[in-house]
């Protein structure tokens, strides 16, 4: 999490006099650092994020403020503050440089001449700083409490220093996402009093401090990743349960990340734990070779027999239950003929020694295949 511009804007803008002409769209890009070039040649030099300022001394025609700007644009840099009344004029910027910034959601300021650029950038340098210093020990901070719950002593003491109380609702988000737009990230913002997100192992992960979860889930719906960033890969979100202490964050990291596995399994946008039903109960079960007992006690009959006589018995029960008995359904669903599935039915209800009609057997079926399902997750 870098410094977002429209924070810097809004708590300088008195003291630099800074006026936002257009790119007001833009004002969520984070920033990477400050710096001061009048030529447009070093602009291959920008790695990105940078916020630009510049007096226009090198200005050598009309033209160029609009190749100065375009160039930026392309460097990726997060905007431009103008130092006018010498070399630059507020007046007469054009209604072309307007559009340009506006349409690519650029940034660009004006700073009267009067205003020192060693105080600005001095100041805006010391900010960035801070702020990567408080980022690094938050990380560092979160990142310990989800990897080693056990000794959260030190972690928490940090966060704490930090403005995190411990006895707080946290919510935990997570994505595989490489990265994440500074568009979604403003919308997160939006849905909790506090929101820290950092790149933890595989995943990309997202705290939030007294979240609406209705918000949440609608920030989500409406986000769409770059074509370009990953073309042709669905971007998938898991969520954890609301917790009530930093001491029990982990839990919803580790909901997240199951929530997540089966949304991606599933091809869903987002997948919270509440809504996974039984499999909150499997979740829960810290011994999984119960699980798979439990499941062998219902299936593994079938599943023997299908093994020796390379039959499908087991595939025809599933979709038995799945279809609440109907054998023309199971027919339909599996391309069969109902006489085959007929005999196949007679022939499990012999292996399993049960006439599949009460409920207590269906369910304990149905129960034995999410067991299965769970457990190849």
């Amino acid at each position: 999490m870098s410094i977002i511009l429209a924070d810097l804007f809004h708590a300088t803008k008195k003291t630099y006099q800074l006026q936002l002409l257009a790119g007001a769209a833009g004002l969520n890009n984070p920033i990477a650092w400050v710096q001061f070039t009048e030529d447009s040649a070093t602009t291959d030099f920008l790695t990105g994020g940078e916020l630009i300022i510049t007096t226009g001394m090198s200005a050598n025609s009309d033209r160029w403020l609009y190749d100065f700007i375009t160039r930026l644009i392309a460097q990726k840099t997060s905007g431009l503050i103008l130092n006018t009344g010498r070399y630059l004029f507020a007046e007469a910027i054009s209604e072309e440089v307007i559009n340009l910034c506006t349409v690519h959601h650029f940034p660009l300021f004006t700073m009267p001449w009067k205003i020192h650029l060693a105080a600005i950038m001095q100041d805006y340098g010391n900010r960035i700083f801070i702020q990567s210093y408080q980022e690094d020990r938050t990380t560092m901070a979160f990142s310990r409490l989800l990897l080693h719950p056990d000794e959260p002593e030190a972690s928490i003491d940090t966060l704490n220093s930090l403005g995190y109380e411990t006895a707080a609702p946290y919510l935990v988000l997570v994505t595989p996402a490489p990265e994440i737009q500074a568009r979604l990230t403003e919308a997160l913002r939006q849905v909790a009093t506090r929101c820290y997100h950092f790149r933890l192992r595989e995943v990309w992960v997202a705290i939030f401090l007294n979240p609406d979860s209705a918000a949440l889930t609608q920030a989500i719906s409406g986000f769409d990743a770059e074509p370009t960033a990953s073309p042709g890969l669905a971007v998938c979100f898991g969520s954890g349960e609301l917790t009530d202490s930093l001491l029990t964050l982990q839990r919803s990291y580790q909901q997240a990340l199951f929530a997540l596995k089966i949304a991606q399994k599933q091809q869903l946008r987002q997948l919270r734990f509440a809504d996974l039903g039984l499999f909150k109960v499997f979740f829960a079960v810290p011994d999984p070779a119960i699980l798979a007992a439990l499941a062998d006690d219902s299936l593994s009959r079938l599943e023997a027999h299908d093994a020796r006589s390379q039959s499908s018995l087991t595939a025809t029960l599933r979709l038995y239950l799945e279809h609440d008995g109907s054998i023309q359904a199971v027919a339909d669903a599996s391309f069969t003929h109902r006489n085959t599935i007929n005999y196949r039915m007679k022939k499990i209800r012999q292996l399993l020694k049960m006439d599949l009609l009460t409920m207590e057997e269906k369910f304990n079926l149905r129960l034995a295949f999410m067991i299965k399902d769970y457990l190849a997750l």
